[in-house]
Order: structure tokens, then C-alpha cells, then sequence
């Protein structure tokens, strides 16, 4: 009888002891799940959950406030998951808080993680939408990282093939071994050197010259300084340009006139054609100068009787000593 009462003790215990872990366990698991706590719904949409399942965790800036209430299809583009957030965050999250799809580790459950958004915006409200952002999936990476692979094989070929054709080629390998090549490779590397010092020096030079035209009160000074200057040159520009177009019009003129008398000349018209024409200006004309062609030899013989004439005999001695000297 004992021993009866001893063995119903026991499984009293044991079945306790059972009753009492279970409760833990579901306590633990609703408290996970915010079963015991006060919290409030919101949802986002996504085009693809990849494993996002009722119960897996939700958390802002990487705390953990909630959990994933249910997942549903919309339509074929379009997810909508629904969360329980803990009321003691409603006055945190704003309308335009970001969602996205994140992982618990490296292999581990699929979350929701909630970032705040840009700007100002209300406070987050039961039932409200939030945005959401697309998470580069593992398949896209894997993708990506299978053609970078591609790609960096082609580039180790032709690498590979570009040194064999190095290593192979007679005339880079006459290039290295001549000597010459340094020496006028260092030459050359001095001359740009220098050329580059006295690049500098004219240009040290010049701006030295230029501040002191600058400074200075001469004219150079005035040019650069006074503005007044600008006008004036100005005006002189444009009196050159009206001389130079005055002459181009005197120019063009004399070239008529010329032209006109040419015409005459040839044509035989007008006075000068008149007097070429005419036979008896001509004679008289001839006449006219053979008598001041007259007149001038006599002229030379009364000059020359004056010189020898004892009246005028001094006067003419005295001009030629003051000639002489």
C-alpha cells in the first residue's frame, strides 16, 4: 500500500513537473510571438518573401519589436505581410519608415527589418502601409558573381597570352638589352627637366614684370589700370578706320580718274584728245617752245657777257668764292 502511494506521488510530480515546463514553453513562445503583450498591426507588400513566414521576427534599426502576424498573396506580384508591432513603439515609427527583407545571421530565419525614412512624416498608425525596398536575392548575387568569374577568366587569358607574346618577342627583348636606351632615356628625362625649370623661370619672370607694370605709374600702368584708356583707344581705332576708308575712297577716285584719262588717251576724246587731235595746236605748241628753247640761249649769251663786263666783273668773282667755300 506504501509503496502504491509512493509510485502516485511520483507520477504526481511527474506529471507537474511535465505540466509545468509546457506552460513555459507555450509562455516562451507567445511571449516570442507577442501573445502577452499589447501591440498593434502593420503591414507592407512585397514582390517576393523568399521563406518569410507567420512568426518570424520584426525589427527596427536592428531591435527586435514584433513579429510577422501572416503572410499573403495579393496577386501574382504581390505579397502583403501583416506584423505585430509592440504598442510601446507607436509613437516611434513614422508612415514613412522603410521595410525589407532581411536574414537572422548567415542561414538563419527570415526577418522584416524596419529603418526609419527620409524627412518627416507622421506617426505610424494601426493598419497603415509601409513602404517597402526590394533586397538583392542570393540567386541575383550568385548570378552576378558567376558572370564577374566569367569575366575575370577572359581578362587572366588575354593577360596570359599578352605575356607569352612579351616574353616571346625578339624585338622587346633587343629593346631591353640595348643600352643606349637608358642613357637616352636619361638624356631626355634631363632636357624635359631643365625645359620644365626654365618653363618656370619665364613664367616667374613674367608674372614679376607684369606686377611691376601694374604697380608702377607709367604708361604701360595707365593701360592696364585706367579704364578712361579703353575709350580713347577705342576712338583712335575708329579715326584709323575712318582714314583708311577715306583713302580707299581717294584711292578708288584716282583710280577713275586715271581710268577716264586712259579712256581719252585711247579714244582720242576730251581736251587731252583735243590737243592730241588737233594739227595746228600741236604746231603752235611746237613753235612756242622753239622760241622759249630761243629765248633761253640768248638769255645765256647776255649772262655770260655780263660776267666778262668790268661794271659786273667783281660782283660775279665774289660768287664764286662764296660758292667755293
Amino acid at each position: 500500500m506504501k509503496n502504491q502511494n509512493a509510485e502516485s506521488v511520483r507520477l504526481g510530480i511527474f506529471v507537474l513537473c511535465g505540466l509545468f515546463l509546457l506552460i513555459l514553453t507555450l509562455y516562451f513562445i507567445g511571449k516570442n510571438r507577442g501573445m502577452f503583450t499589447d501591440s498593434f498591426e502593420l503591414k507592407t507588400r512585397f514582390r517576393a518573401v523568399n521563406g518569410l513566414m507567420s512568426g518570424n521576427n520584426v525589427r527596427y534599426s536592428g531591435i527586435e519589436i514584433g513579429a510577422v502576424e501572416s503572410v499573403v498573396f495579393l496577386n501574382d506580384t504581390s505579397i502583403e505581410v501583416t506584423m505585430n508591432i509592440q504598442t510601446k513603439m507607436r509613437d516611434i515609427i513614422r508612415r514613412n519608415a522603410v521595410a525589407s527583407l532581411g536574414t537572422d545571421g548567415l542561414i538563419g530565419n527570415r526577418v522584416v527589418n524596419l529603418f526609419p525614412g527620409k524627412g518627416q512624416a507622421p506617426v505610424a498608425k494601426a493598419g497603415d502601409l509601409l513602404p517597402s525596398k526590394e533586397e538583392v536575392s542570393t540567386d541575383a548575387m550568385l548570378q552576378t558573381l558567376s558572370r564577374t568569374n566569367d569575366n575575370i577568366a577572359v581578362i587572366a587569358e588575354d593577360l596570359r597570352l599578352t605575356v607569352r607574346h612579351i616574353s616571346t618577342s625578339a624585338q622587346l627583348t633587343r629593346l631591353l638589352d640595348d643600352l643606349s636606351l637608358s642613357t637616352n632615356l636619361k638624356a631626355s628625362l634631363i632636357h624635359l627637366h631643365e625645359t620644365t625649370e626654365q618653363t618656370s623661370t619665364l613664367m616667374s619672370e613674367v608674372t614679376r614684370t607684369f606686377a611691376k607694370a601694374t604697380q608702377s605709374e607709367g604708361t604701360l600702368a595707365t593701360l592696364f589700370t585706367d579704364t578712361s584708356m579703353a575709350g580713347q583707344i577705342k576712338q583712335t581705332l575708329y579715326n584709323i578706320q575712318t582714314v583708311e576708308e577715306n583713302a580707299a575712297r581717294l584711292v578708288q577716285n584716282l583710280d577713275q580718274v586715271i581710268s577716264s584719262v586712259d579712256k581719252d588717251l585711247n579714244q582720242r576724246e576730251g581736251t587731252i584728245g583735243a590737243l592730241l587731235k588737233d594739227t595746228t595746236i600741236t604746231e603752235s605748241l611746237r613753235h612756242t617752245l622753239s622760241n622759249v628753247e630761243e629765248s633761253t640761249n640768248a638769255l645765256k649769251l647776255n649772262m655770260e657777257a655780263l660776267k666778262h663786263n668790268f661794271l659786273f666783273r667783281g660782283y660775279f668773282k665774289r660768287m664764286e668764292k662764296r660758292k667755293k667755300q
